[in-house]
């Protein structure tokens, strides 16, 4: 559960324990619920308690496989990198394209994106209602669809049906240069760059983490996927 949602239940509990002493009884008669007492604060607090619970455990279904925040690990690696995975999974890390194609495969996952940008902090999301990487035989292709979000661009569009490259690997679109290397991170590239989330996380001439559309560069990211509702 996160920090936010542990401040609340505090709030809630430290509310309910002052109104405790409060008399509030319930019976049922002729076909309804009759109350004595002060009630609606006691209903008003099970039902966040209840809205609290709901939030936790959704926040349970996603499974986190990509984040950006502290900028000490190295993503500009090669394709046995990517497709195993590496990183710390409390901060950088990138979960591996293999396991991203066995959770996928089956075509019923939904993604979400959170980034944070560096100049002014706010939080942006992208959503996608389909999102499929496909086999290794098929250098983890990207399948994306079903756009939403604040963040309005569809920074992957570009890049969706492109396989994945790395800067040993070029699979990508462009028949000048291998963009895994020019913009220093694994992603599914095509010719250019709508976006790139595994770039230098340093970098502020265009290659560090980015998303089209968005103010600027970014200071943090995170890539997670769920069952589709």
């Amino acid at each position: 559960m996160s920090l936010k949602y542990w401040i609340l239940i505090m709030f809630v509990i430290a509310v309910c324990s002052r109104s405790s002493a409060q008399f509030c009884s319930r019976s049922y008669v002729d076909g309804k619920w009759i109350s004595e007492g002060d009630c609606g604060g006691a209903e008003m607090m099970s039902e966040i308690m209840r809205d609290l619970q709901r939030r936790s455990e959704e926040e349970k279904k996603w499974i986190i496989f990509q984040r950006r925040i502290k900028g000490n690990v190295d993503f500009y690696r090669g394709w046995n990198d990517y497709e195993k995975g590496f990183g710390n999974r409390d901060g950088d890390f990138w979960l591996g394209l293999e396991e991203l194609h066995e959770m996928t495969n089956d075509g019923n996952m939904e993604l979400e994106i959170n980034m944070i940008t560096k100049d002014t902090g706010i939080h942006w999301v992208a959503k996608y209602s389909h999102f499929r990487v496909g086999p290794a035989s098929d250098n983890y292709r990207l399948h994306v669809s079903g756009h939403s979000g604040n963040a309005t661009y569809d920074g992957l569009a570009y890049h969706n049906g492109q396989q994945f490259s790395t800067k040993d690997a070029d699979h990508d679109g462009s028949s000048w240069t291998n963009c895994a290397s020019l913009y220093e991170g694994g992603w599914w590239f095509d010719s250019l760059c709508g976006s790139n989330l595994n770039g230098n996380f340093n970098n502020t001439q265009g290659r560090g983490i980015q998303w089209e559309g968005l103010p600027a560069l970014l200071q943090f990211s995170d890539m997670k996927l769920r069952k589709r509702l």
